[in-house]
């Protein structure tokens, strides 16, 4: 519960952008190249954050974007090849009730993502 609450205390902060699925964002630099779609190759710098501020990752995924998570999947369809957003996930739109390795059940995310270039 202290996950959602946290996501409701801060989906309005400033600049951040509400989808109806409940991803939150908010445009760091959008970029010019092209945006991609579900059957992209992505090449993406990230690093991802749990709310207390402890990173679990970082690093560069280059893969399909369907072989993201859903919040990935709808979020990097929003940004141009370029672009540098920062996310705050949901679990549903993450890893859930489950979780997986560092990040418990129940995890908002927080990722910053620069989309290097998407490949249709």
């Amino acid at each position: 519960m202290l996950n959602h609450n946290w996501l409701e205390q801060h989906k309005n902060d400033a600049g951040f952008v509400q989808t109806e699925s409940g991803l939150c964002y908010r445009v760091i630099h959008q970029g010019f190249m092209r945006f991609p779609n579900d059957n992209s190759v992505i090449r993406a710098n990230y690093t991802g954050k749990l709310i207390d501020g402890t990173t679990f990752d970082s690093g560069t995924f280059y893969r399909y974007l369907a072989e993201s998570i859903p919040g990935w999947q709808e979020g990097l369809k929003l940004m141009r090849g370029g672009a540098r957003f920062e996310f705050y996930i949901p679990a549903d739109l993450a890893y859930g009730v489950d979780g997986q390795g560092a990040i418990p059940p129940h995890s908002v995310l927080i990722f910053d993502i620069t989309l290097v270039e998407s490949m249709n």
